[in-house]
């Protein structure tokens, strides 16, 4: 009888099919998770000690969020539209459905949008199945972190002590101290290359200088968006032509994105100036923003002014000096000496010559800028393609490409390098901020509209 009955387990447990267990620790993190906080997820990571060797994996998604509240379905078999109103879909495809619109659907049917191609329609249900909403999340990056056994083992001479009832690891607890410690020198470097604010004849055109000049050459603000005042300089103010200023309105947009590099908790260490007014003025607002305008000096650096080709009065600009800038309360570094003297930009350059001059600014400032944390360079529209190109190692666009993609970029438009210190190269990721967007607002004369007719 015996033998019979462990015959029969021998049997039972021949058809048995054993799965290890796997057991997950899945840590959501906010949606504005900054890039240089990664390398203390990864310390913390190692601190956890378990027992059994474990696997950590810290990715990155992204979700479209129109279709947050959607419904996600997966298409079972391919569906080919037997009227116009009807969605092409194939197997695997996703579909989203929004579950208040399906009330006046028939029966078997569904109205949803297409997540691969876009397009919207209806489908029969029974094609379909229930997907999990993270089936379409867009993976970016992917860290697999070493199993923390492998660093953490209790010493003999350390052993666990009891405090207020509880039992603690002396090693444990200093290693998490420790790492929560590494949350401010832990940063990598990065460089955010930013194009200056609205500048005033962007708005009011080449003669803006003429409109707000009274008859005996004093400034006055004809409308809003012109600054309240110009800062003094000692020769004539018929200079600010070629120098112009922010508008008020780019004032504000500079002023608005330090204040969100703030929120990010974004730390700058230096911050780098092209010797155009537009530029010192920005980089002076976005450090008010960021609170730092009394601890971060602006560098005024030559080799960051654009490509003096584009300059239309073919000369290059009278610039206001340091001594102006800082008697206009500019905090400006008086003790910083270029990489490339104002004196040597030269009228009318080269696409070659510019391409060669920026290169050699960026691979100078990286160079004299060792600590980590974030060097801020303020410069025009061709600084975002000029100074990150060579910086991650890609070659200078073609002079009709680099003008095509220069025209597109708006005022504090921006790009962000990262440094891989082990791979030794810069990536090009995404900004710790949004871009700025807004409409244009015309000029509005009330007797001209109103009162007419």
């Amino acid at each position: 009888m015996k033998k019979y009955i462990l015959n029969q387990l021998v049997a039972l447990f021949l058809d048995c099919h054993v799965k290890p267990c796997l057991k997950q620790l899945h840590l959501t993190l906010a949606h504005k998770f900054c890039p240089h906080h990664q390398k203390t997820l990864e310390q913390l990571a190692k601190c956890i000690n378990p027992e059994e060797t474990c696997h950590w994996v810290a990715a990155l998604y992204s979700r479209d969020m129109r279709f947050v509240h959607y419904q996600t379905l997966r298409a079972l078999f391919q569906y080919k539209p037997q009227n116009i109103d009807e969605l092409m879909i194939n197997a695997g495809d996703f579909i989203y459905v929004n579950p208040t619109q399906q009330s006046e659907v028939s029966e078997g049917w569904v109205i949803g949008t297409s997540h691969q191609s876009g397009c919207r329609g209806f489908l029969p249900e029974n094609y379909t199945e229930r997907a999990n909403e993270s089936d379409t999340w867009v993976k970016h990056r992917e860290y697999t972190f070493v199993p923390a056994s492998k660093f953490l083992t209790q010493s003999t001479n350390e052993p666990n002590v009891k405090l207020n009832g509880e039992v603690h690891n002396p090693v444990m607890s200093r290693s998490v101290t420790d790492v929560l410690s590494l949350q401010n020198t832990n940063l990598r470097r990065g460089v955010l290359v930013m194009r200056h604010g609205e500048r005033v004849d962007q708005v009011f055109g080449k003669s803006w200088l003429q409109q707000c000049l009274t008859a005996d050459g004093k400034y006055y603000r004809a409308d809003l968006n012109f600054p309240s005042i110009l800062p003094k300089r000692k020769d004539s103010v018929k200079h600010f032509e070629h120098d112009p200023p922010l508008s008020s309105c780019g004032i504000f947009q500079s002023r608005l994105v330090g204040e969100a590099l703030l929120d990010q908790e974004v730390t700058v260490s230096y911050i780098y100036s092209s010797p155009a007014l537009r530029c010192i003025q920005t980089a002076q607002h976005v450090l008010q923003g960021l609170k730092l305008d009394q601890k971060v000096k602006i560098r005024v650096e030559p080799g960051l002014f654009e490509w003096t080709k584009w300059e239309a009065s073919r000369v290059i600009p009278n610039f206001m000096t340091l001594t102006e800038l800082t008697e206009a309360s500019y905090n400006v570094d008086t003790s910083y000496r270029g990489n490339i003297p104002l004196s040597s930009l030269v009228p009318s350059e080269s696409y070659e010559e510019y391409v060669s001059r920026s290169s050699a600014v960026i691979k100078e400032i990286v160079t004299a800028c060792p600590n980590k944390g974030i060097i801020l360079i303020v410069g025009h529209g061709s600084s975002l393609v000029s100074f990150t190109r060579p910086l991650t190692g890609l070659p200078a666009k073609d002079s009709s490409d680099f003008a095509h993609v220069v025209r597109k970029i708006p005022s504090l438009g921006m790009c962000f390098c990262e440094e891989l210190k082990e791979e030794k190269k810069w990536l090009m990721v995404n900004p710790p901020v949004k871009t700025l967007t807004h409409g244009a607002n015309a000029a509005f004369n009330w007797r001209n509209s109103i009162m007419e007719g």
